[in-house]
């Protein structure tokens, strides 16, 4: 048997939803990044026009006090503190993070044209995701995005259940 060089990983790209199934995806991310030192890149579209997305419908769930607060808060500045609380999480394990954020329709079309956009300028050599997830923003099923990212990029993917 021929012995092959070991893949390398250098940018691990990690599309989030804020569901549990995609925070999944992350906890995997971390650790290849840890070993491989590694930078996370997150992404994340969300709505404004509809901002009672499943951030605040997880907060509301875990902190009903937290809540309140939540409500008034605009979905903008919560996905951007999501993403910070990620980079810390990050920061403690040695991994550098960072965020991309996209203010849009949250459809299965828009999402794969967005990280279409991300991929072309970041070119990841790992993909992260969820098998499948669903936002309060909108019904969207990740294995529909994973399925069209492998027939566009052909690139490693690394599907979480």
């Amino acid at each position: 048997m021929e012995q092959t060089e070991l893949q390398e990983f250098k940018k691990i790209l990690i599309p989030l939803d804020g569901s549990k199934l995609a925070e999944g995806a992350l906890k995997y991310g971390m650790s290849i990044a840890e070993k491989f030192k590694a930078e996370i890149i997150i992404v994340s579209v969300f709505s404004s026009k509809n901002p009672d997305g499943i951030f605040k419908h997880r907060i509301r769930e875990t902190d009903p006090e937290l809540s309140l607060e939540i409500e008034k808060m605009p979905i903008a500045l919560l996905m951007e503190n999501y993403h910070n609380v990620i980079k810390k999480a990050g920061k403690a394990h040695g991994v550098s993070v960072r965020g991309v954020l996209k203010d849009g329709e949250v459809s299965t079309k828009s999402v794969v044209n967005f990280l279409h956009e991300v991929f072309e300028k970041e070119n990841p050599d790992l993909v992260i995701l969820s098998s499948h997830g669903r936002t309060g923003f909108n019904k969207l099923k990740l294995g529909s995005v994973t399925e069209e990212l492998i027939k566009i990029h052909g690139m490693s993917v690394l599907c979480v259940k």
